[in-house]
């Protein structure tokens, strides 16, 4: 396991897993069909059984909720969300999908259903983004685990996080992704808060992730980013074009 996940533009644009189906209804003229709805929505499901993803995919099944309302469906959002959310720390595919749904009253009103699990756990899953966002991943798996009313609904309904293969894996490695960025040696004790782990399972994620353990520190390979080091950058102005200058601000 790579713990900086690397996805080129044209893997983004066009996962290897998308069928030639799915890549002809969203790019082709039935984008906005709601007859093709049915087959957009099977295609999320194979996404959340096999831990696969497609954010311009479920984009567009946002964007026929959008244009025909009374068609939403309030697990197929709930699922689009928990996929987005699990898909990146710092991207914007969580906010993409939220800027194509109105507040969770308004869609249930619109399918003319009592059902509040939509209601209860949309916010919720905002939630669970703003701490993913601002990398506090102590508080993230405090409310992820918790007893609150939308944890324990989205841990216990078998169609919301348990069907989701992969969903604890992935976040890991997500915010591994984002803790290998920013630190080249990392405390085993933090880092098991961190990412959710028991103390003793440290050392083997490490080893699994291509990290090493020196004593009770986790020690990240360079990366590009995490090994900034100072420079001195010079500067070599000709006289002639600082005269330019100063011609220039005297008007």
């Amino acid at each position: 396991m790579s713990p900086v996940p690397v996805q080129n533009l044209k893997e983004w644009h066009t996962p290897s897993s998308r069928t030639e189906v799915i890549h002809e209804l969203i790019h082709g003229v039935d984008r906005y069909n709601p007859s093709n709805l049915s087959f957009m929505e099977d295609y999320l499901q194979s996404q959340v059984a096999s831990g696969e993803y497609d954010l311009l995919a479920n984009l567009a099944i946002l964007k026929l909720y959008q244009f025909n309302p009374q068609l939403s469906n309030p697990d197929v959002i709930v699922n689009i969300l928990i996929k987005a959310l699990s898909a990146t720390v710092h991207g914007p595919d969580f906010n993409v999908c939220l800027a194509l749904l109105r507040e969770p009253s308004a869609i249930v009103h619109d399918i003319d259903s009592d059902e509040e699990s939509l209601t209860i756990t949309m916010p919720f899953l905002q939630g669970l983004h703003d701490l993913v966002r601002a990398c506090q991943f102590t508080k993230f798996w405090a409310e992820f685990n918790g007893s609150s009313e939308a944890a324990q609904l989205l841990r216990s309904n078998p169609n919301y996080f348990p069907a989701h293969a992969g969903l604890v894996s992935k976040l890991r490695t997500e915010f591994a992704s984002s803790i290998a960025a920013s630190f080249s040696r990392v405390r085993l004790t933090q880092l098991a808060r961190w990412l959710d782990l028991k103390p003793a399972d440290v050392p083997a994620w490490c080893a699994e992730a291509g990290w090493s353990v020196d004593g009770d520190l986790a020690v990240v390979p360079e990366n590009g980013d995490n090994n900034v080091k100072a420079g001195v950058v010079k500067e070599n102005v000709q006289l002639k074009q600082l005269t330019k200058l100063v011609a220039a601000a005297a008007f």
